[in-house]
């Protein structure tokens, strides 16, 4: 089923990002290099025509969803993105039947599978599965795209691109924006900021075994007035609140070492809202470990995150330093951002997927974050969804051993600052690590992990299992 390019002729270039992305994915061609979210609709599944019509669409509607790369001749001229005029929407979009009852851990698993495939440059670098079978009144809907093309603020614009039905269907929100002024001043401490990669770093004893290559993903759902609650009790935002949950987590199962992690921040400009690029640089936030009290955490946190929200211009700087170096060192640079040596675990907090959204008629109620590792990492922790519940996704490489009880202790690290702040439990029922529609999967056995209940932390009540929600827009 061809669809028409419509009237958008015209190319773009690739963003810095766009292009060092590029070049990492070139020399790392065993490794797809994608982001990717589930939806989870409520009703019966669409037939796969239906559902391919409906997509074939809104691509005529919304051509950007068709860019593909493509290689202009003439001296000096660079990739580009274009439309293609020969897309088929059949080869982007597809179906996988799940087996009647099938639970969350035989998503997870197909899902990774899915993620492990190529996506192709030359068309456009996205996928669409409709996951169908395990139920009659609901179904899945896979989006898998390269990260060449988009980032974690980008993929959501697709999204609302692709199953937005209110008027502003895929406009990304001005808070993920930033329009912040570089200064020499700026410019010197990012150089610094760059340096500071260079040196190793001490790991986790979790991540000594070397990568298979082989990834698992679990979930948890957690509200998100629960994490602004506890935010606002130690004067952090859910994104600090995001971070100091999974510092605790990882020191409860690895051991008090305060590793760094790698967080994403957007640098999109406002002029910048409508494109389907990368448009993020990396900062590197040392997770707080030890007896320190709740509050010395989320100080130490803070500490990292501040220089990067609202207009302090930390990130316009570094971008701007960043377009300057040529692409083959951008590569390097995303490199060392994948080297364990350097960062123990990625996060990305994408905040809430703007909606409404409807799959073919059928309200979408539930988005998952998908981490997809990059070659190299061994933790990425994902936090994302649609409110008023949000979910932290952790994909973890399958020589991680007990990977999949990293979210039952974030979980668990929520309760403990909820304690330690004196924050009332409200009665409800308890968080779901699997969603309703499904069997317990993969989750279950992570549910109330023993916690550790430190001296000194204000936790006694760590180990009980908890019930979490995300972090703020701050990062991409």
């Amino acid at each position: 089923m061809p669809v028409a390019a419509g009237s958008r002729a015209l190319s773009r270039p690739l963003s810095a990002m766009d292009r060092a992305l590029l070049s990492y994915e070139e020399v790392n061609a065993a490794t797809p290099i994608a982001v990717a979210q589930l939806l989870w609709a409520t009703g019966p599944a669409p037939s796969l025509e239906t559902f391919q019509d409906a997509v074939a669409a809104r691509s005529r509607r919304f051509p950007v969803l068709l860019d593909r790369l493509a290689y202009p001749t003439g001296p000096g001229r660079g990739p580009v993105w274009e439309p293609d005029p020969g897309f088929t929407v059949s080869r982007h979009v597809r179906e996988c039947r799940l087996a009647p009852g099938a639970g969350e851990d035989e998503v997870a698993e197909l899902v990774g599978s899915l993620c492990a495939a190529q996506l192709p440059l030359d068309r456009p670098p996205w996928e669409l599965w409709l996951l169908h079978g395990h139920s009659p009144d609901s179904f899945g809907v896979l989006l898998r795209a390269s990260h060449v093309w988009v980032d974690g603020t980008a993929i959501y614009r697709a999204l609302g691109l692709l199953f937005g039905t209110g008027p502003d269907a895929g406009a990304i929100p001005a808070t993920q924006c930033r329009d912040a002024a570089v200064t020499p001043w700026g410019v010197l401490r990012s150089l610094g900021r760059l340096m500071s990669w260079l040196p190793l770093t001490a790991g986790l004893t979790g991540l000594a075994q070397p990568v298979s290559g082989r990834s698992q993903v679990s979930w948890a759902r957690v509200e998100l007035t629960r994490l602004r609650a506890i935010g606002r009790a130690y004067g952090a935002t859910v994104n600090d609140v995001f971070l100091v949950a999974l510092a605790g987590a990882l020191e409860a199962w690895s051991g008090p070492v305060g590793p760094l992690a790698l967080m994403p921040v957007t640098t999109r400009r406002p002029d910048e809202r409508e494109l389907l690029s990368n448009f993020v640089v990396g900062a590197r936030v040392r997770l707080p470990a030890g007896d320190e009290t709740p509050q010395r955490r989320f100080a130490a946190v803070r500490r990292h995150t501040a220089p990067y929200r609202g207009l302090a211009g930390t990130g316009a700087n570094e971008r701007w330093c960043f377009e300057r170096i040529p692409a083959r060192f951008g590569r390097r640079l995303v490199a060392m951002g994948n080297d364990a040596r350097r960062v123990a675990v990625t996060t990305s907090n994408l905040g809430c997927l703007p909606g409404p959204l409807a799959i073919a008629g059928r309200p979408v109620t539930e988005a998952l974050p998908v981490p997809v590792p990059m070659p190299g990492q061994r933790v990425f922790a994902m936090l994302g969804g649609i409110a008023p519940t949000v979910t932290v996704g952790v994909a973890t490489d399958a020589s991680v051993p007990d990977g999949t009880a990293l979210v039952g202790r974030w979980l668990a690290e929520l309760t403990g600052l909820e304690h330690a702040a004196g924050i009332p439990r409200p009665a409800r029922p308890p968080d779901r690590l699997a969603p309703d529609r499904l069997a317990p999967g993969r989750l279950a056995p992570g549910r109330g992990a023993p916690g550790r209940g430190a001296p000194g932390r204000g936790a006694p009540g760590r180990g009980a299992p908890g019930d979490g929600a995300p972090a703020a827009a701050v990062v991409a």
